[in-house]
């Protein structure tokens, strides 16, 4: 009998592109039923601010629909653009993509955290200029 292998075990090969200490017990179930990983991205060059510590939230129907990122730290500011909601921690979750038009169900863990890292660089400009120029449309021409 062919065993399908878990969220975690499928997603490991791509998500160690980028993060490469990540394990197997590193994702976690969630009290909604979905999985998620913690993960850490560092900002560099012009623009930079610091570290963000980002919770990647599988949805049940992963991959036909992307996963959830919600930016655990630093706080983001209520005025940001493309932030989808705030839970009850005053944690964004965010517009990193256009869902049906960004998203395909080929994409993995690595594809989201080069959309996600995307975002926080455009973050970081525009906490420091006010100018969001974040190239959503084409987005991942210029990505893959």
């Amino acid at each position: 009998m062919l065993m399908r292998k878990s969220l975690p075990e499928r997603e490991i090969p791509h998500i160690t592109k980028l993060f490469p200490t990540i394990k197997k017990k590193d994702f976690r179930k969630l009290p909604n039923g979905n999985y998620c990983l913690q993960v850490s991205f560092n900002t560099t060059g012009k623009y930079a601010c610091g570290f963000f510590d980002v919770l990647i939230e599988y949805p049940y129907n992963y991959p036909m629909a992307g996963p959830k990122a919600w930016i655990q730290r630093p706080d983001i500011s209520r005025k940001t653009p493309h932030v989808y909601e705030w839970d009850k921690e005053n944690h964004a979750n965010i517009c990193y993509n256009r869902p049906k038009k960004d998203w395909h169900f080929s994409y993995s863990s690595y594809e989201a955290c080069l959309m996600i890292e995307s975002w926080i660089t455009t973050y970081c400009r525009w906490i420091k200029t006010q100018i969001w120029d974040w190239p959503e449309a084409g987005m991942l021409d210029h990505l893959f």
